[in-house]
């Protein structure tokens, strides 16, 4: 299995976050990704969607007038907790981060 880049595995989280908040088609969610800082274009932006739909994390549904709508999956939900479970640990991990939240429940 070939590991992915970091690229793609924030280009997953985002994708199945902004799915999560609403379904979306390709141009909305290029849209707002870019809003994000995230500069993707379709070309770049279709694998990692057939990647998310092979792995049953999000589907996609033809609509009259909009295309294909994606939708994010329970596999999709457990695998977008399970990228912010990781994130919780890397933050938690990082110098001073006991602190601020010592400095939050102090308040």
């Amino acid at each position: 299995m070939i590991t992915p880049s970091l690229d793609r595995v924030v280009s997953r989280l985002y994708i199945l976050k902004l799915v999560q908040a609403s379904p979306s088609t390709v141009f909305s969610l290029m849209e707002r990704l870019r809003e994000r800082g995230i500069d993707k274009n379709i070309r770049a932006l279709r694998p990692i969607l057939r990647s998310l739909m092979i792995a049953r994390s999000i589907t996609a549904e033809l609509v009259e007038g909009n295309g294909r709508v994606y939708t994010i999956t329970d596999s999709g939900r457990a695998e977008l907790d399970a990228y912010l479970s990781h994130l919780d640990v890397l933050k938690s991990d990082l110098p001073g981060a006991g602190n601020h939240a010592q400095k939050k429940d102090a308040a």
